[in-house]
């Protein structure tokens, strides 16, 4: 099998790759004006401090990943800019983690309906989506960092507006819609109309169509087909990959406009200095290769919960997942972990399995 063949397999490497291009394009326009146009540019993005003595580490976590800056990405279906905090379930959830003596970064998707222990103290397990809900930001980085032993400080949130308006200002993103999509297709566009309050037009035929942001946004949360939440994140990647190729050959009045509509949907406990030196040191920054998480999982049929992904197991998932952000070999998780692993195991029956990370990221 060719290499091209290979990389082609994992579309996770197209979605890093994107995430990358799009902040290099910020952090371009943030230094390359005068400081008082990023200054006023960085106020409309909504601030949220989140102490440290709140975030959960777990006692004996990974010493390998002192080196790194560690973000969570949440994208939410918030319905105005004044509720981007707790209330609403974490659609899209990604950590992005920075080397910072290499500069490589490398990206995690969560799938949503992942099934962990919600760090509130209740010791109840949920779908990870769920701690954004119950607790905002804060519950759900504990919740990352309680299940995975990490210690995420920092995120980022962004709702679907932004996604939408953006992909209006770029002029419509080229997709390619199959006809088993078309119904949920339909059922997410008149959920987004409701929620942004964007008219759009149905989508009633099949083939590479110019979708509006409305449309593209609607197709990129389709989770009932295929794999579920797992192809849902590969049509996620796939229209923000097309969102930074119109991007990186847009003017800049056009990147303006986007930034003067985005900024406003996007909430964060980075400060403006702090995105600056962020925005500065990205010139700098290489994409490394990037997986989705849980690594190896099994769908389940939960009495109560109703559909989720169970790793299988936590602990040898978190295991590989250390190994894949930060070159740990053998990497035993915390107590706390193996822990909530068994927990998960007892309740759901499903047992750990072997996972070859190098197989994963060749697409093998």
């Amino acid at each position: 099998m060719s290499k091209k063949k290979k990389k082609d397999k994992n579309p996770n490497i197209k979605w890093g790759i994107a995430f990358v291009v799009e902040l290099a394009i910020l952090a371009l326009m943030i230094v390359g004006y005068a400081a008082f146009w990023a200054n006023e540019k960085l106020d409309a993005i909504q601030y949220e401090e989140i102490e440290e003595e709140t975030i959960v580490k777990n006692e004996g976590a990974n010493d390998d990943q002192k080196g790194y800056k560690t973000i969570a990405l949440f994208g939410i279906d918030s319905r105005s800019t004044d509720s981007m905090m707790e209330g609403n379930r974490s659609d899209t959830i990604m950590i992005a983690s920075i080397n910072q003596e290499t500069y490589e970064v490398r990206i995690v998707s969560v799938y949503r309906d992942t099934i962990l222990e919600i760090a509130d103290g209740s010791g109840l397990t949920a779908k990870v989506n769920a701690a954004y809900s119950y607790g905002g930001p804060e519950l759900a980085i504990n919740t990352l960092n309680a299940n995975l032993d990490l210690e995420i400080t920092d995120f980022v949130t962004v709702n679907f507006l932004a996604l939408s308006k953006t992909i209006d200002h770029l002029g419509g993103v080229v997709i390619h819609v199959e006809e088993n999509e078309l119904q949920m297709l339909n059922a997410c566009i008149t959920e987004q109309i409701n929620i942004t309050g964007i008219y759009s037009e149905g989508v009633f035929t099949t083939g590479d169509l110019l979708l509006n942001g409305t449309q593209a946004t609607g197709y990129a949360r389709i989770r009932s087909t295929d794999q579920g939440d797992i192809t849902r994140t590969e049509r996620q990647r796939d229209v923000l990959t097309k969102m930074l190729a119109k991007a990186k050959t847009a003017d800049m009045e056009t990147l303006e406009n986007i930034i003067d509509d985005v900024f406003p949907n996007v909430c964060t406990s980075i400060s403006k200095d702090e995105m600056l030196a962020l925005a500065k040191g990205l010139l700098e920054y290489e994409m490394g290769p990037t997986v989705g998480f849980p690594l190896a999982q099994i769908p389940y049929d939960h009495p109560s919960k109703g559909s989720i992904l169970v790793p299988a197991d936590l602990s040898t998932n978190v295991t590989a997942l250390h190994k894949f952000l930060f070159g740990t070999e053998n990497y035993i998780p915390t107590q706390s972990v193996q822990n909530i692993s068994m927990k998960i195991q007892t309740e759901t029956g499903i047992w750990p399995q072997e996972i070859d990370v190098d197989a994963i990221l060749s697409g093998q």
